[in-house]
């Protein structure tokens, strides 16, 4: 298996996707280079920031930076999304 990166992309109106500039110099890709591509949409998830809404109210500045620092880390590690 080669290199991994994980990254956002948009869905072009010509019917690509695009790659950040920083990806395609980590994975060293050039035109007509192969990859394996894992597709997963984003959607905003209102119904479940609602329910937390009131939690952070009573969170102090330091509680939600925590937070904060461990949801880049999931998004770092490609597990961002939460599944109950």
């Amino acid at each position: 298996m080669g290199k991994v990166a994980i990254f956002r992309g948009e869905f072009l109106k010509d019917g690509h996707l695009s790659i950040p500039e920083k990806i395609v110099r980590t994975l060293s890709l050039k035109k007509g280079s192969k990859v394996r591509a894992i597709i997963e949409t984003e959607k905003f998830d209102r119904e479940g920031f609602l329910k937390l809404f009131g939690i952070w109210k009573d969170k102090s500045r330091e509680e939600i930076n925590i937070y904060k620092e461990i949801l880049k880390e999931r998004e770092d590690f490609g597990r961002g999304e939460v599944s109950f």
